[in-house]
């Protein structure tokens, strides 16, 4: 077992003891600065060093600091919008690594140093206030724009009645995900991002969403069936799964036959399901770059498995949407999208060349 990977088994054995040691110091270091946050604040600083953790292993182990540095800058901007000061976060990357140093043996320390030190010099890296995703110089963008305010508002019926009508008036099924649905979804994390909303209203928000796509399935299964059959799921704990949703949709709408197996789902059911259904292409979705090791663990599988060997695989999401393009080669994948669209043009385009 490679150094890297002994380092990812320790980092797990050991989360929360690191996690409980560095918030320790932090409080050491400013008693009167942590003091008022209480026995609650202590406990939400644990958590979030337990967050921290897996993006600096991932970084370690797939040898790309890009991915620790992503998760900084979200994390200063998050931080900008709960009014923590950037000398916050670089504390914390200092008590973790005092944390490491003293939990985890001396041969350790080069592997995590250069990443914590990068990540400090990302939080010096100045960012702006994330722009709105909605233009609403567009027809399309104003739709989205009072879609966005009937869900934040808890107002999911006049949003579905405004998402019908839409349809009614000719507006494509495709346009209103693209358009609608995916600007909306962005937006809404946007917000919740700089503190404007709660995590519960971008929750609501996302299931409104999800009940009022499901209100389009008499539109999106009204194709002629081509023969070809999608598998689509999303690896690991992901509970990001709207964009999976949308892919597997855009499938349906060009005559495919799909099995969406949605969130969380084990990779041993997606290789069985594969396996079942006989299925031409298998999209996998991965929203937090800790769970690629799992991508490359269901595509092994997948591949060491004689009835699924040669099915297409095209990843995306998060992970990959925020790193080097070509990085999704190196887990076996034929090809990467970053939205539902450019998916089934890319299917077609490895279908034909296979064929």
């Amino acid at each position: 077992m490679e150094l890297q990977d002994q380092f990812r088994d320790l980092i797990t054995e050991k989360l929360r003891a690191i996690a409980e040691q560095a918030v320790e110091l932090q409080y050491q270091a400013d008693p009167e600065y942590w003091k008022r946050f209480g026995d609650e604040g202590r406990r939400l600083s644990v958590r979030d060093v337990e967050y921290h953790l897996p993006f600096l292993v991932e970084a370690v182990v797939s040898d790309d600091t890009d991915v620790f540095k992503s998760y900084i800058s979200w994390v200063k901007q998050l931080f900008r919008g709960l009014n923590f000061s950037d000398r916050v976060m670089l504390q914390t990357l200092d008590c973790m690594g005092s944390a490491m140093h003293s939990l985890l043996p001396p041969e350790y320390s080069p592997l995590f140093k250069p990443v914590l030190e990068a990540g400090k010099r990302q939080m010096e890296v100045e960012v702006g206030e994330p722009e709105s995703f909605i233009d609403e110089s567009t027809p399309m963008g104003q739709l989205a724009a009072k879609y966005t305010a009937f869900l934040i508002s808890g107002n999911r019926r006049e949003a579905s009645r405004l998402v019908m009508n839409a349809v009614e008036s000719g507006i494509p099924i495709k346009e209103i995900y693209l358009d609608l649905f995916q600007v909306s979804q962005y937006e809404i994390g946007r917000l919740w991002l700089m503190n404007k909303i709660s995590v519960a209203t971008e929750h609501f928000c996302s299931a409104a969403t999800q009940t009022i796509m499901s209100q389009l399935y008499p539109y999106v299964f009204d194709t002629p069936r081509t023969g070809h059959k999608m598998v689509g799921a999303c690896i690991g704990g992901e509970l990001h799964e709207i964009g999976m949703r949308m892919v597997s949709d855009f499938f349906e709408m060009e005559g495919w036959d799909t099995w969406y197996l949605g969130a969380n789902t084990p990779s041993t059911s997606i290789v069985r399901t594969v396996e079942e259904r006989g299925a031409d292409l298998v999209g996998l979705s991965v929203s937090m770059p800790y769970h690629r090791p799992l991508l490359r663990e269901t595509i092994d599988t997948l591949r060491n498995n004689n009835t699924t060997s040669s099915v297409v695989v095209l990843v995306g999401g998060n992970a990959f949407n925020q790193s080097n393009n070509n990085s999704w080669k190196q887990y076996g994948a034929d090809g990467y999208a970053p939205n539902a669209q450019t998916a089934v043009t890319l299917a077609t385009r490895i279908r034909d060349t296979k064929h």
